[in-house]
């Protein structure tokens, strides 16, 4: 349920997706976690805006749905028809919310090509443009989709008569909806409580994602967005994973003490590691007890001379300007290499017209070195 710029390793779309790639994956190639996993579908590159996505299902998803449907074996349990339903809404919601991400990262000129189902919801597989604005928007993208949702299925309740109260509802009191609704009471077909179980589905899963503000989750993210716009890079994403941690722990305390079966624990487990990765990885790559840093906002900094307020030598500026200079031609091949990735994968014709600017640049670039 939230957007990951990390780029895991992934089969290309001729080797296939099939359930024996999938077992070489784990029992073979199991370094990486995000890799267990078997390809649903890949979206036709004729689709307008999600053209060539790779919709992948996590193996301990595909045994978590299956578990799922078992449990409604027990007689106190709810049924199967309205499990299933519940297990499909979510899933469609969640991937509705993951290509979301996708869209607004191709839309800032980006590249967005995997979208992975698990057991903690989806990834988003996003690698935007390194700035503010484009990392907040390619955020944005997925909490859109269910805020747009929002008054679809409100719409359609109240066009039908079930009322304002099946609409804006207490969450802590979900099952006063349908005792105390004549909609629901006066009928007893399945597809009025389905209608309303994906308004309620799609309602959570906005808040959830806006108010757990734990990196990587979007509502951590935009906060990421917003410090870096006012601290730089570096500052801003070590706050917000310190934020993120600190609320990990927090909550995922009381979510165990409240409901241990709670899904939310695994959420906040999996994003108090996610923050104390990303930590450990800034303070690495940055060298925040080195002499000098470096920040993508901000450029070099030094934590000697400049920061006690000497005047820096001759020979230090030289290094910091050098320094700077080197770190923009890395990032600028970067991005070159990223859209030559893209064109191989989805044809010139996928490009923007800043990526073309910026090939038709290097192009031109290296003619003239030549």
């Amino acid at each position: 349920m939230g957007i990951s710029d990390r780029r895991y390793d992934t089969p290309d779309q001729g080797e296939g997706g099939g359930f024996r790639r999938a077992l070489r994956r784990v029992f073979v190639e199991g370094d990486n976690f995000f890799n267990w996993a078997l390809t649903l579908f890949w979206v036709p590159r004729a689709v307008p805006w999600i053209g060539g996505i790779q919709v992948q299902i996590h193996i301990f998803y595909i045994i978590f749905i299956l578990a799922k449907l078992i449990w409604p074996i027990r007689r106190d349990a709810v049924g199967f028809m309205f499990e299933a339903f519940s297990m499909l809404s979510l899933f469609t919601l969640v991937l509705l919310h993951e290509f979301g991400h996708c869209v607004a990262c191709r839309k800032v000129g980006g590249s967005a090509d995997r979208v992975l189902m698990w057991p903690l919801g989806g990834l988003a597989m996003c690698s935007p443009p390194h700035t503010v604005r484009a990392n907040f928007i390619t955020v944005a993208g997925g909490p859109a989709v269910n805020l747009a949702l929002i008054p679809v299925f409100g719409g359609v309740l109240l066009a039908l008569g079930a009322g304002w109260g099946a609409v804006i509802f207490n969450p802590f009191d979900r099952g006063a909806v349908i005792l105390n609704n004549p909609f629901f009471t006066q009928n007893t077909s399945y597809w009025r409580y389905f209608l309303w179980s994906a308004h309620e589905m799609n309602l959570y899963l906005f808040l959830f994602n806006m108010l757990l503000v734990m990196f990587p989750m979007d509502g951590g993210r935009m906060l990421q967005c917003a410090l870096w716009a006012r601290l730089g890079y570096y500052k801003g994403t070590l706050i917000a994973v310190n934020v993120g941690l600190f609320l990990a722990v927090i909550i995922g305390v009381f979510s165990l003490i409240l409901d241990p079966k709670a899904i939310l624990f695994g959420i906040c487990v999996f994003c108090g590691i996610t923050c104390f990765t990303e930590r450990q990885r800034l303070i690495f790559q940055d060298g925040a007890n080195e002499p000098w840093a470096y920040d993508t906002d901000k450029g070099f900094r030094g934590f000697g001379p400049e920061t006690s307020g000497a005047k820096k030598s001759g020979e230090d500026k030289a290094f910091a300007a050098a320094a700077k200079r080197q770190e923009k031609e890395r990032a600028a091949q970067a991005e070159v290499d990223r859209i030559l990735d893209k064109i191989r994968e989805q044809g010139m014709q996928s490009l923007t017209r800043r990526e073309r600017a910026i090939l038709k640049d290097e192009t031109e670039r290296k003619r003239g070195v030549g």
